[in-house]
């Protein structure tokens, strides 16, 4: 079975929630948006963190997560459709409870 990694497990970056943001920069948002757990079979935001970066932070950052070899990894591992519906999935989930809007509003969600 596949190990998969969040970004912080693959960044080693200290960030994540059993790090208990044990560096001076504390706990990473990516590691706590529990929206987004399971998808592309991360834990919170760790699987899907350049999409949540780009949703949340408008810095010079978003263009390096695009980057990311992590992103790549997870893109590999999830098949690009996959992990693309995954994003799509949290965007439109993070506008239904920011706007209000129902599925209604989103017709390619019915079955």
């Amino acid at each position: 079975m596949l190990n998969k990694l969040n970004c912080w497990e693959f960044m080693n970056c200290g960030r994540g929630p059993s790090d208990n943001g044990h560096r001076s920069s504390g706990l990473c948002y990516v590691s706590s948006e529990a929206s987004a757990s399971g998808l592309n079979g991360g834990m919170n935001g760790g699987r899907l963190c350049w999409v949540i970066n780009e949703a949340y932070c408008a810095s010079k950052a978003t263009s390096k997560c695009f980057q990311c070899e992590f992103r790549y990894k997870v893109m590999a591992e999830e098949g690009f459709f996959n992990s693309c519906k995954a994003a799509g999935e949290y965007l439109i989930n993070e506008r239904i409870k920011k706007d209000n809007v129902g599925c209604e509003d989103f017709p390619f969600l019915k079955a």
